[in-house]
């Protein structure tokens, strides 16, 4: 699904709350406007500049060994595809030539089970009967000569992806005394450079004791391996590839947190942008002159705009650049034991994007005074979360709906990435109604109960004897007070300055205010000496 999450989130309004006395549609379709805009440049243009790979954007040991297995994993750095195609021809000499640790232990071997000891035999490690370490001789106990076994196959050591990215040798890994075992010389060369799980399932002859040791024996060695491979690439920072994952981590988290964050602020400008000019086409007389000319001045009211807001502009791209290090980072360790689809990748980017900006309402939005109204500002930013889950199952089964039609593959991925940005900011929306409600009011209504009470009941008493200084009727103040309230919800959502002009001039007339021109124009009254203006 295409990046909608941080856009979605940003665009719903945080002072957007439904007035009981409008009309719910007309609430509704006036933020819908502003979210499928926002998906439209969305799926065909910002978004087309963020690229979530399969596997994340850094290799790990658990993906590079999919490698030739999996089609669509590929080496994220070209380093380190060219230093396994770099490294060499398998060669016994590797792991058993002169000066390695396997001679070496056989050396000692020959030491401790010479001919003139009497206890010349040692156990076999998979069929567990003594065997004789030099052979059949007089007075050994068995005819059975003892060979050093490697439990992981050293070639399957040499050519494994994951060796070679944590940069650790084929010897010391397959001549480690935990991959090293005894066993009789038959078995030895019979399973050659199979795999013990291999070499079980193609012998199915071999008796129940003998595989069950073999695979005890090959899941301590396996245990014992992937322990040392993951913590030379992983915490070995002597290691210069460990030092070379971190620094492609950071990497790969700055970037991504430049594109997120450069998309949450080009995004910010260019919805405002298209509104501004919007507002002042609505305005113009419809001729080709008045709407290039409603066009400059959108422009240029956005471009003031801009200038007086740059603080929200850089606080959008501070909370996109924030997400996107973070999402970066969680994808490379889920990457470490799983593999992330591009999907799952969006997914953790989006969720993150929410969790910044509900944090950042939370702890830092000075607009909300009250902890109950950043409760219910932070919920919005969490339900457009939500919605962007059900967004991507929309994605996918586009996706699938279109795979029989014969249309260009781009094409396909644009289509399906706009329905689930359209289903992701509309479901969004829709949610607002539903928290709007007042959900945290009224737990903190049934918590602080009777503090609540007292409270409002102190707060009307104050008003009531404010009223009665200064002789004001308390019910029609009540009413005023409403009445204005309500008249400020629907004023933000004027579609222009004539639909104001009317909504205040019916208020004017409703309340019963002394209008101040009074049938006279503006101009006549400035020429007015005894005319006289109070605020």
């Amino acid at each position: 699904m295409a990046d909608n999450f941080g856009q979605f989130t940003n665009e719903i309004q945080p002072d957007f709350y439904q007035d009981k006395d409008e009309n719910v549609l007309n609430s509704l379709f006036r933020e819908y406007e502003r979210v499928i805009f926002r998906s439209i440049i969305t799926a065909f243009g910002l978004d087309l500049f963020i690229k979530d790979r399969y596997g994340g954007d850094v290799d790990t040991i658990f993906n590079v060994r999919k490698i030739g297995q999996d089609f669509k994993m590929q080496y994220k750095d070209s380093d380190n595809e060219h230093a396994y195609a770099d490294r060499g021809e398998y060669s016994h000499k590797l792991v058993e030539g002169e000066g390695t640790n396997f001679q070496q232990i056989k050396h000692e071997a020959r030491l401790r089970y010479g001919e003139d000891n009497r206890n010349n035999t040692v156990e076999d490690a998979y069929e567990d009967k003594p065997l004789g370490f030099l052979g059949k001789s007089k007075g050994h106990p068995t005819d059975k000569s003892a060979e050093l076994d490697h439990v992981i196959a050293a070639k399957h050591i040499h050519d494994d992806r994951g060796r070679v990215l944590a940069g650790v040798s084929t010897q010391e890994l397959a001549d480690s005394e935990d991959n090293l075992r005894w066993t009789n010389e038959h078995l030895n060369k019979s399973m050659g450079q199979d795999e013990i799980p291999d070499y079980i399932a193609a012998h199915p002859e071999l008796s129940e004791d003998t595989k069950a040791r073999m695979m005890d024996a090959y899941n301590q060695a396996r245990a014992s391996y992937e322990f040392k491979i993951e913590k030379s690439y992983y915490f070995d920072f002597n290691n210069p590839n460990c030092r070379a994952f971190y620094r492609k981590t950071a990497s790969a988290a700055g970037k991504r947190g430049l594109e997120m964050g450069v998309r949450e602020a080009v995004g910010f400008l260019v919805t405002e942008l298209w509104f501004d000019i919007k507002d002042n086409i609505r305005e113009s007389d419809g001729t080709a002159k008045g709407v290039f000319g409603a066009i400059n001045d959108g422009t240029k009211v956005w471009l003031q705009k801009a200038k007086e807001n740059y603080k929200e502009i850089f606080a959008r791209f501070g909370e996109g650049m924030i997400s996107g290090i973070v999402a970066s980072l969680t994808s490379t360790f889920l990457n470490t034991f799983v593999t992330t689809s591009e999907n799952v990748g969006r997914i953790i980017r989006q969720a993150w994007a929410s969790i910044v900006e509900a944090t950042s309402v939370l702890l830092f939005n000075s607009r909300e005074k009250y902890f109950c109204d950043r409760m219910t500002a932070a919920a919005k930013v969490l339900a457009a979360g939500a919605s962007m889950i059900v967004g991507t199952s929309v994605r996918e089964s586009v996706m699938v709906k279109l795979e029989g039609i014969a249309i260009p593959a781009d094409l396909k991925d644009i289509i399906s990435v706009f329905a689930g940005s359209l289903c992701t900011g509309l479901l969004s929306v829709t949610l607002l109604v539903c928290i709007d409600n007042d959900p945290f009011g009224g737990f903190l209504d049934k918590y602080y109960g009777q503090y609540g009470n007292e409270l409002r009941k102190q707060g009307r008493l104050f008003k009531e004897y404010c009223a009665k200084l200064e002789d004001i009727n308390y019910d029609e103040l009540n009413r005023e007070s409403e009445y204005v309230y309500s008249l400020s919800i629907q004023l933000q959502s004027a579609k222009d300055y004539s639909e104001m002009n009317r909504m205040l001039s019916k208020a004017i007339k409703d309340l019963g205010i002394r209008p101040l021109l009074e049938g006279s124009s503006l101009d006549s009254k400035m020429k007015d000496s005894s005319w006289v203006l109070t605020f």
